[in-house]
């Protein structure tokens, strides 16, 4: 039987679905004594979850002492793309020698599983989902240094950034054509395809956010809150 969560580990899967949610915004101060009580866990488990955060890339420190929420510049933007870019069809390649049955078929159950999402409009799971995605794929690579390099970037706030943009028709489809051409392409070990749908992808994203606004509100929908994920 397992028993109840650490709340360090409540907190920090809390505190982290708020951020890429963005019920908490970027430049957002994060005071210990609040969460402490919001979360109902003590302010040790706080500060250990904060201190996972900062090496997640999720939140700075202050000048002054503190945590706040990390906000992309255009510049950041830019460069997390060409790192994810790297890292991604690195991982893809590796993936390719690598991944297991059990593995394949949890992504190709993600890629239905986004689809629908997308379908009820449940976009802020629809999100996870896709940032679900891009985590297995680079740990199916079965290298953990790549992966440990993967989620302490900023690449999860940048994918969010990419995804906030996709409220525009098409973009939802494109995006799931795409994940289940890089599905295909690692089943059949197909390198040179996948990498090329892997690069235009994340091109595309990119491109959509350069095109798009980017409105800084807090992400809503009728869906009941998911359950934190680890990525």
């Amino acid at each position: 039987m397992t028993g109840p969560k650490p709340q360090n580990k409540l907190a920090y899967e809390a505190l982290r679905q708020r951020i890429l949610i963005y019920e908490v915004m970027p430049d957002e101060r994060l005071g210990e004594e609040y969460w402490a009580a919001t979360l109902k866990v003590g302010r040790a488990a706080i500060r250990e979850a904060l201190t996972r955060l900062l090496g997640d890339g999720l939140v700075r420190s202050g000048e002054r002492g503190g945590y706040f929420v990390t906000k992309l510049s255009d510049k950041d933007t830019r460069q997390l793309r060409e790192l994810r870019e790297v890292l991604e069809t690195a991982a893809f390649l590796l993936a390719c020698d690598r991944v297991t049955e059990t593995q394949l078929a949890v992504i190709e159950e993600v890629c239905t599983d986004y689809d629908n999402l997308v379908r009820k409009g449940y976009h802020n799971s629809a999100w996870e989902c896709d940032l679900r995605f891009h985590h297995l794929l680079v740990e199916a690579s079965g290298n953990e240094h790549l992966l440990q390099t993967y989620q302490r970037s900023n690449i999860p706030l940048f994918h969010l950034k990419i995804s906030r943009s996709m409220r525009f028709e098409g973009c939802h489809e494109t995006t799931s054509r795409q994940h289940r051409m890089i599905a295909t392409a690692l089943r059949e070990r197909n390198k040179a395809a996948g990498v090329e749908v892997l690069k235009l992808h994340i091109r595309t994203g990119a491109e959509t956010t350069a095109d798009q606004p980017q409105v800084l509100e807090p992400l809503s929908s009728p869906e009941p809150a998911p359950e934190p994920q680890l990525v």
